[in-house]
């Protein structure tokens, strides 16, 4: 089986852009810029970054219909798994540097800070969307792959409540977060919510004209 990576020419061009913010954190944390406490400025610019790349990933859909380019849908995928790369190092700064990989630690963590529990379950269900993305998930899953994909605005509410929930004086990061989220998440809400209805009045006309023939 063969996973084609860079199935468009112009995502060598984005891996590179999309890896500088990663390349930045990580040559500033071993040039100790970050000491004597880096795990803190690590979390905090990989977690930023997470949810830059989430909505740019939300954008991708309703920007493709207004403006008429398909193409864009086909970075959707790649933007989607950068979400997730950037969501995984946010984990791995917490478990590694806050933590030290100390279980006993992270266990007395959770019961202070209850809002991990919130970001573990939004990064699970970004790897669950990273590990079905690929076409053959697309052909094992078939008509369950839309709605499983669909849970990416879940994973967007969980973000915005894992955000808001760790507030204590700053809310910069929570208040443009959901700026920029909430907008989408709302079309999206409000598309489903259409879609339904339209496909109610279907089969109420649909019925209507069966009874009408009926003799």
């Amino acid at each position: 089986m063969k996973v084609r990576a860079f199935d468009h020419p112009y995502k060598k061009y984005a891996f590179v852009l999309f890896s500088l913010p990663m390349g930045w954190v990580l040559v500033s944390l071993f040039s100790g810029r970050y000491f004597p406490d880096p795990a803190e400025p690590v979390m905090t610019l990989t977690g930023i970054w997470a949810v830059v790349f989430l909505v740019l990933t939300l954008l991708m859909t309703p920007l493709a219909k207004i403006s008429k380019m398909k193409w864009m849908n086909r970075f959707r995928r790649f933007i989607g798994l950068t979400v997730f790369w950037y969501s995984s190092m946010h984990l791995l700064a917490y478990l590694m540097l806050h933590a030290g990989f100390s279980w006993l630690w992270i266990k007395e963590d959770l019961l202070k800070r209850p809002y991990i529990y919130v970001g573990f379950v939004a990064t699970v269900i970004l790897l669950v969307l990273a590990l079905t993305s690929f076409k053959f998930a697309i052909k094992k899953l078939r008509k369950h792959w839309k709605p499983l994909h669909q849970l990416v605005y879940l994973a967007g509410v969980l973000v915005l409540l894992h955000l808001w929930w760790q507030v204590k004086s700053d809310v910069s990061v929570a208040m443009y977060s959901s700026l920029a989220l909430i907008p989408i998440l709302l079309q999206r809400l409000n598309a489903a919510y259409f879609k339904r209805y339209l496909n109610k009045i279907k089969k109420t006309e649909k019925r209507t004209c069966t009874k009408s023939v009926d003799p």
